[in-house]
Parts: structure tokens; sequence; C-alpha cells
């Protein structure tokens, strides 16, 4: 489970009701085509770093894995609160650096599983985000109720985790970890979703909502993919 964050935080800006309600199609088409790029990043180095299993192996099992770890939840936690005010061009470097430090850290993915685990892991995931992506963009009912309880899920998910691999090294506890996650990140997308349309139609998509909306829900795709691989894939041995 990686890539833990925050509830997204996003400036306000006003725009007629109408302009905003006409728009919102396409500047959610804007949103996940950030939230593509940054999975393209991942994938591209993920691709690199296969030519070089030692540099893999350097990620996942030197000490050198941790500083990747904290510098994602770093950005996970405090970046949300700060894109708003930053300027464009900034922000969205720090959602790709996020995107390419995702990559090397996850890196070792192709060395663990079979191909046809992670493309199965991958079909799941894209299928199971689509689902919750388009009831979190219709539906009518109010899940900010279930975004803070799942926020506060998956908080509880990384400290667990963190005990796990340090310190009990249960395979069932990471397992259930796995299962709690995906469960989650399948919540998380629908509210994400929802959240990311209604601040756009009460404020418009100034404070680079755009770019905050894809780092929210890159990290939901990426934790639910993970999870989904953790829970259903083969290994190589």
């Amino acid at each position: 489970m990686q890539g833990y964050h925050q509830q997204p935080q996003f400036a306000q800006r006003t725009s007629s009701r109408a302009e905003l309600h006409g728009g919102v199609q396409q500047f959610m088409t804007g949103v996940y085509g950030w939230m593509t790029a940054g999975l393209g990043v991942t994938a591209a180095v993920i691709y690199g770093l296969s030519f070089s299993p030692d540099t893999v192996l350097l990620f996942a099992l030197s000490p050198l894995r941790w500083v990747f770890f904290l510098g994602l939840l770093g950005i996970g936690w405090f970046a949300p609160s700060r894109i708003p005010n930053m300027d464009r061009a900034v922000a969205v470097g720090i959602f790709l650096v996020y995107s390419a430090l995702m990559g090397a850290f996850i890196s070792w993915i192709p060395l663990a599983y079979n191909l046809g685990s992670i493309a199965s892991a991958l079909g799941g995931t894209v299928g199971i985000f689509s689902v919750m992506a388009l009831w979190g963009f219709f539906t009518k009912k109010d899940l900010s109720g279930m975004g803070q309880f799942l926020f506060m899920a998956l908080g509880g998910a990384v400290i667990g985790s963190v005990i796990n691999v340090l310190f009990l090294h249960s395979s069932a506890m990471g397992f259930a970890i796995a299962a709690i996650v995906a469960v989650v990140s399948a919540g998380l997308t629908a509210y994400t979703n929802q959240a990311i349309k209604q601040i756009y139609l009460m404020h418009g998509g100034g404070g680079n909502l755009a770019i905050n909306g894809a780092l929210a829900l890159y990290v939901d795709f990426i934790n639910l993919f993970l999870s989904l691989l953790r829970l259903f894939g083969s290994s190589r041995d």
C-alpha cells in the first residue's frame, strides 16, 4: 500500500453556474488526462528500470527504499494543501516528480509477479476504478461522510502496514491490509470524483484543481492496483 494522501484541498474561484455546468465533463476529462499522464510517467520509469535489475533490487532491498517511502508519504500528505497556491508549472512538476518516484519505488513488481498477474490486476483496477468513478460522478448521494471514514481507515492501514513490515512480518496481516486498502481505495475513488465535481461546480477550476484532483485519483488507482496484485497475483517463484 503506497502513496497515502490527505483529503484534497482546493482554492476557490467563482464563475457563472451555467458556464460551470456546461464545462464539468470537459474539466473532468482534463483531470483524467493529467492522471493518465502521471500513470504514464510511472509506467515509463518501471519499464526503464526493468533493464537494470540491480538498480531495482537497490530500491527494493536497501535502506534507500525508506527514503522513497517517506518522500512519497510527505508529498502525498503536504502537496494537496499547497498545490492550490502554486504556480501551475510548479504544481505540474511536483505531480510528475511524484509519479516518477512512485515508479522507482514499485519498480520491483515485474521481478516479483508474472506478466499475466500484472495484466489481470491492471485490468481489474481499471474496471473497478471506472465503475466507482462513474458512481461518484453521477450519484446524488452525499459521500462526504463516507470519505472522512475512508481517509481514517487508509491512515490506519498505512500505520498497520509499516508495523507489519518492520516488526510482525505476517503474511496474513499483509493480506488483510491489502483487502482493506482495496475496498478503501475503491470508495475513495467515488468520493474524490464527487468532491472534484462539486468543487468545480461551486467555484470553477482555479487553484490547480485539475492537478490536485489528478493527484488524488492517481493515488487511489495505484493503491487499488497494488492491493489487487497482492491479493490475487502469482509470483514468479
